[in-house]
């Protein structure tokens, strides 16, 4: 069989033409998703607390990171983590940055977060600090955190020592 050269062109663009229309991800879009998937688990975690906010946008292999073993992975591992809702605690936070990966099927957000609950003597207890979120696309589309960990704000190492 003698195929002419434009004969072998023509079936190597057919035959990549998958490959060449298979477009990427827009990923100013699914930054968008994953910022408002951040502010939907606050505003949820406002509206129904937080173990119902932590188990409704937990994915199932979700992670933390924990001294303790048995609080590390899955849905046992969020009930572990938050633990029941305590009155008068609340938790705030917002992303201050969010991106995702080129592929579109990892997203994460950092921010801030400011913790409230009722103190000894009446006096609340206030806590802040810096959160981040891992998020990753779900099988149906939809996006689920696999990861949300955070560091509470240190005393700045002058106020620290005034105090001693």
């Amino acid at each position: 069989m003698n195929l002419h050269p434009r004969s072998l062109l023509l079936a190597a663009a057919l035959a990549a033409g998958p490959a060449l229309s298979a477009a990427a991800p827009d990923r100013e879009k699914l930054k968008l998703e994953v910022a408002r998937m951040e502010e939907a688990f606050c505003a949820l975690a406002q509206a129904k607390g937080l173990l119902a906010a932590f188990e409704h946008f937990a994915a199932p292999d979700v992670a933390f990171l924990d001294t303790d073993p048995r609080r590390h992975r899955g849905p046992e591992a969020v009930r572990a983590r938050i633990g029941p809702d305590q009155p008068g605690e609340t938790l705030t936070w917002s992303a201050l940055y969010t991106d995702v990966s080129d592929d579109g099927t990892l997203g994460y957000n950092y921010g801030r977060y400011e913790s409230r609950r009722p103190g000894a003597g009446g006096k609340e207890s206030r806590h802040a600090g810096w959160f981040l979120t891992i998020w990753k696309r779900q099988p149906d589309g939809t996006w689920k955190y696999v990861m949300d960990t955070g560091v509470p704000d240190q005393p700045a190492p002058l106020a620290a020592a005034r105090k001693n």
